[in-house]
């Protein structure tokens, strides 16, 4: 039996169940680089028990107070030996960033203020394939990124730094591991899985079976709900039958399994909107009952969600997810962030998204970009727009999640603010290379990309020092104080923990903005009497900012305010102080 660290549940399988020579293919039929020897053929190679000698690293007692730092590991840093596939200013092609050129950059997102970092998938993958999304041996580390020792040195390398490791793991599909018996990749509807032609060019062997893949065809309309649960990815990504017992039970050791080998901290499932809610249930469970055995007690399950309807989203959380991707309040403010609509959209939003998640919109992960979208700042557009909008992202709600690049004013080449399509597709041109040899690169990406001294690098840099020192902004509600109603302008919200208090104030205009706010919930907590006693002559001092304090007052005996003024995208952080 799986010899695990934890009482299971329910029964597992004994590994001789899901070896029988039906489930053996020869080695012939794998495509594309061989893993490193050691990597594991079959689950009968593997192990999960725990080690008597190894100490692993302990879970952060919060999440919300960590900051995520995403990266394509092809695009980041490429150090010796660096392996390159086809033309390096292709961006369809592999440019030879690795495992050891992230472990010589982890000062780097120290520095920056990241404290965890997440990985694109390291899984052996085929040829062509250099995000890592089109796996073929789940339980290999790709060789042209490295080795599982280039991979536990990283993590051992960021824990030394106190930077976690997240790692995107993909369970919902492999790559193109079989053709259709027909030839044809068109939907075929769900009343009977197709056949298969040859061999299944998958590893561990235990999945090189039909039974495994749910043998529907490929999605042609994602607004269909069963193509969007039953079919393959485009291309010919072949969907794993999550809906199988017998497949869950697999794919929930090899999970555990990257646990056991890398001292990972968390995972991001991927696409688990096209996953078996039952098996995501399951894996949730199983995943973060190991990891308390091996001392990892608050381990991280994040479940990429790309829908933009918040009540789906939220119902994730139900399963067992510790965090899930905000693509709703992403949709909605991209267009007020980028002065396309009024101040209002985004408090709207966000009292939207609050409705929907109740107190899991703590843990909601915030962007403003990542590898599967545009990249926020477009050609021709102002960058004091990406001040604006790293400020929201920093220290509103939720776990805030950097892209690389953005922090150096990375921008992309498109006008376009709905969501991205065939016609003008989100990457590669979002994926750019960072490091300075990279020739996959555009004017805001070309050169030195580490620049620690950068403006946008130091903004982002003081924003996230601000975000840890002061609990409220990584801890707090959130409530909305102001949001212009018809134009871009001032939106103001306070953030609040225990007897902490602070009032954000942006300003989404590209000219000067002064509005008269409700400061009243700034000031002391409740006293017995239920009112609150505001100190004498109070004012509100801008963190960000130096000048003058910000009086505060009544006018007509009414509710205490603050007239405050900002530049043109400008931001301000306020915290009372008496005088």
């Amino acid at each position: 039996m799986w010899d695990t660290v934890w009482t299971p549940k329910r029964e597992l399988p004994r590994v001789a169940t899901m070896t029988s020579a039906a489930d053996q293919p020869s080695r012939t039929g794998v495509d594309g680089p061989a893993p490193e020897p050691g990597a594991p053929e079959s689950l009968t190679e593997a192990s999960l028990a725990k080690s008597d000698d190894r100490r692993y690293h302990p879970s952060p007692k919060d999440w919300r107070a960590e900051v995520l730092y995403s990266l394509v590991v092809d695009r980041f840093q490429a150090e010796p030996p660096v392996i390159v596939e086809g033309h390096s200013a292709d961006g369809l092609s592999r440019h030879g960033g690795n495992l050891r050129g992230v472990s010589t950059r982890l000062g780097y997102i120290r520095e920056l203020g990241g404290t965890a970092v997440h990985l694109t998938p390291v899984a052996l993958n085929g040829p062509g394939s250099y995000h890592g999304y089109a796996p073929r041996h789940l339980m290999a580390v790709d060789p042209r990124i490295g080795t599982m020792e280039d991979l536990r040195q990283l993590v051992s390398e960021a824990h030394g730094r106190g930077i976690r490791v997240v790692l995107d793991l993909v369970l919902n599909h492999a790559g193109p591991v079989f053709q259709y018996a027909d030839g044809s990749n068109l939907w075929r509807g769900t009343e009977e899985p197709a056949d298969v032609h040859g061999e299944i060019a998958i590893r561990p062997r235990e999945l090189a079976s039909p039974q495994h893949f749910s043998r529907r065809g490929v999605i042609d309309d994602w607004n269909d709900s069963e193509q969007e649960t039953l079919g393959d990815f485009p291309p010919d990504y072949r969907r794993l039958a999550t809906e199988n017992p017998r497949t869950q039970r697999i794919l929930e050791f090899i999970a555990c399994w990257w646990i056991r080998e890398t001292d990972i901290d968390g995972i991001r499932l991927d696409a688990v909107r096209h996953m078996d809610r039952t098996f995501v249930a399951n894996l949730c469970g199983t995943v973060k009952r190991y990891a308390a055995g091996l001392g990892k007690s608050n381990f991280l399950v994040i479940g990429e969600h790309a829908g933009d309807d918040d009540t789906m989203i939220a119902s994730c959380f139900a399963l067992g997810l510790d965090a899930v991707y905000n693509y709703g309040e992403y949709r909605r403010q991209s267009w007020a962030l980028h002065g396309q609509a009024s101040a209002r959209e985004l408090g709207e939003s966000h009292d939207t998204a609050a409705k929907a998640f109740g107190r899991d919109h703590r843990s909601t992960i915030r962007f403003i970009d990542n590898h599967d979208v545009y990249r926020f700042l477009r050609d021709g557009e102002p960058a004091g727009r990406l001040r604006v909008a790293l400020a929201h992202l920093i220290l509103s709600i939720g776990i805030p999640m950097l892209y690389y690049g953005t922090e150096q004013g990375f921008r992309q080449a498109t006008g376009r603010l709905d969501p991205e399509n065939l016609a003008d597709p989100a990457d590669p041109e979002n994926r750019q290379d960072m490091f300075p040899e990279g020739r996959f690169t555009s004017p805001s990406s070309a050169g030195d990309s580490f620049d620690s001294s950068s403006v946008f690098f130091r903004w982002t840099q003081r924003l996230l020092g601000l975000r840890g020192r002061h609990p409220a902004l990584h801890l707090g509600e959130q409530q909305v104080l102001f949001s212009e109603p018809d134009r871009p302008g001032i939106y103001a919200f306070l953030r609040h923990h225990e007897d902490e208090r602070v009032l954000v104030v942006l300003n989404t205009r590209s000219r000067p903005a002064s509005r008269r706010l409700p400061v009243g919930v700034l000031f002391a907590p409740k006293a017995p009497t239920g009112r609150r006693t505001p100190p004498l002559n109070p004012v509100l001092r801008n963190l960000l900012a130096p000048g003058p304090d910000v009086p505060v007052h009544q006018v007509h005996g009414g509710p205490l305010v603050a007239d405050i003024t900002l530049p043109a995208f400008g931001v301000g952080v306020f915290l009372t102080r008496p005088t």
